[in-house]
């Protein structure tokens, strides 16, 4: 898979993917995403942290953005040696393909080339196959934490059990 940075011209094939990912949790019964958030993804886009995976064929597998700071869900662990990463989504017709174990690994590189610690990730508790697959890609559940201040975050943050992952370099 290549990673690249991602382009604004792909917000409308973000939105597809997005939206599937909410089907998916309806049919599941999982806490449910926000609505798909254009202005938080074009946003990382002009900032250079937002990142798209494709396979051969220049198929887009999926994205993904990152930060270097997140001390809203990670408190005082947040010392400035990580990189976080948010809104992972999978083409929905490439669901299975290890897209979350390849982003992961290429953040680890990412992580490391920047001289940093840690690559830190969260999700939502509830979801305990997706929670299960984390620590398969090889990273450490560090434990839960439910947030009510959501300031900067995307408002699915509010009141709902985090999972939170971290895998040392």
């Amino acid at each position: 898979m290549i990673i690249q940075k991602s382009q604004r011209s792909s917000l409308q094939e973000f939105e597809t993917f997005w939206q599937a990912a909410l089907a998916y949790q309806t049919e599941r019964n999982l806490p449910l995403w926000s609505p798909f958030p254009a202005a938080t993804i074009a946003g990382e886009i002009n900032e250079s942290r937002h990142f798209s995976g494709y396979i051969a064929g220049n198929i887009l597998a999926g994205f993904f953005s990152i930060t270097l700071a997140d001390p809203v869900i990670w408190g005082e662990a947040e010392r400035g040696d990580a990189i976080y990463v948010h809104r992972m989504c999978v083409n929905p017709a490439l669901k299975g393909n290890r897209f979350a174990g390849l982003v992961l690994a290429w953040a680890c590189g990412y992580a490391a080339a920047g001289g940093r610690k840690f690559v830190r990730m969260d999700t939502r508790a509830a979801n305990q196959r997706l929670v299960d697959h984390y620590v398969k890609c090889g990273f450490a559940f560090i434990g839960c934490k439910t947030l009510h201040d959501v300031s900067g975050l995307l408002p699915h943050y509010r009141g709902q059990p985090l999972a939170l992952f971290e895998n040392k370099l």
